[in-house]
């Protein structure tokens, strides 16, 4: 299976974008909404989202904020891999394993 869609901006419509964004530096999360190619919204701020639920707790009322629709299920859970993969290390890694080779995971 291709990881591509978890490393590209998620596309909300035809000229908005939602991109996943971790700072290593300073490590913290946050979304870049991108409308017509122009950035168009930030969520979040130094330090404030510590991890990719934080980002994701957030997300719907930040787009409805900036006049999008809040995001689907699917598309939850496709930023939700996108911030992991941002972030980079095991985590992605073990994501990347699971994609690749589902049989290879363990559900309980």
């Amino acid at each position: 299976m291709d990881l591509n869609h978890l490393t590209q901006p998620l596309q909300l419509n035809d000229t908005t974008q939602l991109k996943a964004v971790f700072d290593p530096a300073l490590r913290y999360f946050s979304a870049q909404l991108w409308k017509g190619g122009e950035p168009a919204g930030l969520l979040g701020t130094v330090g404030q989202f510590t991890h990719p639920d934080d980002v994701l707790d957030a997300v719907d009322e930040f787009l409805t904020e900036h006049g999008e629709s809040p995001l689907t299920e699917s598309q939850m859970g496709q930023f939700a891999g996108m911030l992991i993969m941002a972030k980079g290390g095991p985590d992605a890694a073990m994501l990347q394993l699971a994609i690749e080779n589902p049989s290879s995971v363990l559900l309980f």
